[in-house]
């Protein structure tokens, strides 16, 4: 069964391997819109961007969100289960979380489901030895973090976040021969942060919290939540 998607690669003789996730920023957008209203207060105060505060505010929760998990299928699941009638899960709540863990559980769920494509990838023999980001959520230190630590990888993040933008530039100069080759052309203009390292001491709290993910995704899975 289809777990990725392969494709030809702008790279003569190259393919790409993609892992299409539906639920990532938008899992985070939807806490701010219904239930980040503390967060836009104190954003609107400070004059940053309320997404600064609700990730600032993940940091009081300890890895592993202290027992949350959650499952960011607000719109079915892609890659790599492919499941159209999943729907997101916050489990594990308990009269002592607060939104804090709430907000560390979106954070923490968004890594695991990339943790399940990153090892289907591997499964597949692809070596990969770290993870690159870019895009508006890259931007977040913590959650960037996390990531590293829930892949047990590296991330490395883009100096520019609008990855569109470089990649159509990118073309559009090889395409004028401003650069030999599209692989000249990314080496040149493509630049990177320092490398967040996974953290030792958060190894055996996020392998706990991946193997719950699983399962209770799979306890779940299949449930239809809806009669569509």
């Amino acid at each position: 069964s289809m777990r990725v998607l392969c494709s030809r690669h702008v790279v003569p003789n190259a393919f790409v391997v993609e892992a299409s996730m539906f639920t990532t920023g938008s899992a985070l957008k939807w806490y701010r819109d219904n239930l980040g209203s503390e967060e836009i207060g104190l954003a609107d105060e400070r004059g940053v961007d309320p997404y600064d505060i609700i990730t600032e505010a993940a940091e009081k929760s300890p890895p592993g969100a202290e027992g949350v998990i959650h499952i960011p299928h607000f719109v079915g699941s892609g890659a790599p289960n492919w499941n159209p009638h999943a729907r997101g899960i916050f489990a594990g709540l308990a009269l002592g979380h607060s939104r804090h863990h709430l907000i560390r559980a979106i954070l923490e769920g968004v890594s695991y489901e990339i943790r399940s494509n990153v090892e289907v990838m591997r499964e597949l023999g692809l070596p990969i030895q770290d993870v690159r980001v870019t895009g508006g959520a890259s931007r977040s230190e913590t959650w960037m973090q996390i990531q590293a630590d829930v892949l047990r990888t590296p991330v490395i993040r883009s100096k520019l976040e609008e990855a569109t933008a470089i990649g159509a530039a990118i073309l559009a100069f090889k395409g004028i021969n401003v650069f030999k080759s599209v692989v000249d052309a990314a080496e040149e203009m493509v630049q990177t942060l320092d490398p967040l390292e996974p953290r030792a001491e958060t190894l055996d709290v996020y392998q706990r919290g991946f193997s719950t993910f699983k399962k209770l995704y799979a306890a779940i899975s299949d449930i239809q939540w809806t009669d569509n």
